[in-house]
């Protein structure tokens, strides 16, 4: 399969998941806040701040999740005033952001990123949720910042 195509496919897979009602754009972002693939009617200059954002509250959360012990991030949910934001990591260095609107079903959209990060993880070549071992042999985060 081509690069192009590859992009095409996922595309695709996003558009399906702004399909649920109330789902305004989705994007998968690389760790370092770069846009992999977009929704199809995202505006670029919308999904790039998505991607920077996403890229850095997702950095925030592992390294505040890290420094707790509390283990891997799942999923970040931010409630604004006119939209809810859900971020998940896609793989081992991508992450899915999810705009929706305030009225969206959130039980619904959980459920619908958690089958998606799936699908993106294994499409990009990389595990939704991979178990990393540290230097030192031990269970690592998986998840770099």
């Amino acid at each position: 399969m081509n690069h192009s195509t590859q992009h095409n496919d996922l595309a695709w897979m996003l558009d399906g998941l702004v399909e649920v009602p109330h789902v305004a754009f989705a994007v998968v972002v690389s760790t370092d806040g770069l846009i992999v693939q977009k929704s199809t009617l995202l505006a670029q200059e919308t999904a790039e701040i998505l991607a920077a954002g996403s890229s850095s509250m997702y950095s925030v959360a592992a390294g505040t999740g890290r420094r707790i012990g509390s283990g891997l991030v799942d999923q970040i949910v931010i409630e604004y005033h006119n939209h809810i934001l859900f971020l998940a990591a896609a793989g081992q260095h991508a992450r899915l952001a999810v705009l929706c609107e305030p009225s969206v079903d959130m039980g619904t959209v959980a459920y619908e990123v958690r089958r998606l990060v799936t699908r993106i993880g294994e499409y990009l070549g990389t595990e939704a949720r991979p178990a990393a071992l540290s230097v030192n042999g031990q269970p690592g985060t998986g998840h770099g910042v």
